[in-house]
């Protein structure tokens, strides 16, 4: 007696129709399980860094309104986010990670006071996690609208020395973190075409 065959479309003697859904899981799995990872990753840091904050500030009233609404909303977030990923609303808890991550970044960036230079390393966080989570497009968003964040705290921060015109010192202020941003951003995109090729 001969074998039955599945002459289903998209099937080859009924193995190539199951090799496609299994390889739709397995990329679904590992996309679950890096989003998953970087949530927990980025609200351990957000627990752990607070007391750091605090202890540095000595505790004053100003710096414990920060810490809430810094690393408070930030780890709060991420305990929703990873809910939302147990639900299996991965794309949009990944979405909701950059773009709100990025918000609150440019947020405290822009009211903190401090240097443009020391936010810096926090925007390129949320730029490498648009990277890794949302692709080459996404990147690029995230890449220009921190640019674009960071360029206007430098404009309105530059404070010329004795003889310096003051258009001077902004741009000197840009020049020092702006071409080295978008070298960054390049490679990080350029890398993401070529796995893209690749794949």
């Amino acid at each position: 007696m001969s074998e039955s065959t599945d002459l289903r479309p998209g099937t080859e003697g009924g193995t190539a129709g199951a090799e496609e859904p299994r390889a739709a899981d397995t990329t679904m799995d590992a996309r679950t399980r890096l989003v998953r990872s970087l949530l927990r990753l980025i609200l351990a840091a957000a627990l752990l860094s607070a007391p750091v904050y605090l202890v540095a500030e000595e505790f004053g009233g100003e710096a414990i309104v920060r810490v809430l609404l810094s690393n408070g909303v930030c780890a709060l977030g991420c305990w929703s986010l990873l809910r939302l990923v147990g639900a299996g609303r991965v794309e949009l808890a990944a979405r909701v990670l950059v773009w709100g991550l990025l918000l609150l970044v440019a947020g405290l960036a822009s009211s903190n006071g401090e240097p443009v230079h020391v936010n810096v390393i926090n925007f390129m966080l949320v730029t490498l996690l648009a990277a890794v989570t949302l692709g080459a497009r996404a990147l690029l968003v995230a890449g220009g609208l921190s640019a674009a964040v960071m360029l206007g705290i430098a404009w309105a921060q530059a404070v010329p020395p004795p003889g310096e015109d003051l258009l001077e010192a902004r741009l000197e202020a840009i020049a020092q973190f702006l071409p080295t941003w978008c070298v960054v951003v390049a490679v990080l995109w350029h890398h993401l075409r070529g796995v893209t090729e690749r794949a």
